[in-house]
């Protein structure tokens, strides 16, 4: 969730420069154990006595009994060192970084000075979702899910914003949210002048929705165009199969291209 947090001074000057508005959002990076900052040197000197330990134990069980015992602790501990290292209660920068939403634009503070920030009239934005699923005697059930946002200034600058921020089950949203009501209506006016926008593998106009592999199918023929397990998927009237699919990942300012495209199938 967002949280209350005091931007750094850099963080508040350039968005005053580039007329973000009011700050509405703040996210914070994802910490497995939340730790206080008085706390952060006997965390680290538990965590690595741990490791050390799992360490020993695994080398030893290796020497005196049998190298299939000793794999178990070896592993915990390599994984664990790589949690640990991952972790912004072990990495100061990692910690001080910084996903903050305007009201007119997105900055993210990256740390050590880096600072990216584009206004929600220009950004691109990508999202890809994987859920790990469990298959158990036909059962699946969702396991952990990653998530990375891609966002694009003009120019060419991108950031990449990884579910190591916290919450971006609400974040994401937000971010595609911001975009498609920023943006929303300079696209409807251009596809009403009969240009056409393009988002990925697929492209609108006045007309319908076009792709390279089907051509173009006339809105009047669209019955939904929708989002399933990751897909883009385009149904048409009359027809049990898509009429074609795109992943998720592929289309850009998703949330913008299903609102533009929702209003001209549903009119």
């Amino acid at each position: 969730m967002s949280v209350p947090s005091a931007p750094s001074p850099e963080v508040v000057q350039l968005a005053s420069r580039k007329n973000f508005g009011r700050l509405e959002h703040t996210f914070l990076p994802r910490k497995e154990v939340n730790v206080q900052e008085k706390h952060r040197g006997l965390f680290i000197a538990a965590s690595l006595a741990a490791i050390a330990c799992l360490t020993t134990g695994g080398i030893l069980l290796w020497a005196f009994v049998h190298w299939t015992l000793a794999s178990y602790p070896l592993l915990f501990a390599v994984l664990g060192s790589g949690a640990l290292f991952k972790s912004p209660n072990f990495r100061k920068k990692l910690g001080g970084r910084r996903l903050c939403l305007f009201e007119r634009g997105l900055l993210v503070d990256l740390g050590d000075g880096q600072l990216f920030a584009v206004p929600w009239t220009h950004a691109v934005h990508y999202q890809e979702t994987v859920t790990e699923v469990i298959n158990y005697k036909g059962t699946k059930t969702p396991f952990r899910s990653a998530h990375t946002s891609t966002v694009m200034a003009p120019g060419g600058a991108k950031v990449k914003i990884s579910d190591s921020f916290a919450d971006f089950r609400t974040w994401a949203p937000l971010i595609a949210d911001a975009i498609a009501r920023a943006q929303a209506q300079k696209v409807w006016e251009a596809v009403q002048d009969g240009r056409k926008t393009t988002y990925g593998p697929f492209e609108l106009d006045a007309t319908g929705i076009t792709t390279k592999r089907k051509g173009t199918l006339p809105w009047q023929a669209v019955e939904t165009i929708d989002v399933r397990e990751g897909v883009v998927v385009v149904r048409q009237h009359g027809q049990r199969t898509a009429w074609d699919h795109a992943e998720v990942r592929t289309v850009p300012n998703l949330m913008l291209f299903l609102t533009v495209a929702s209003n001209l199938y549903g009119r």
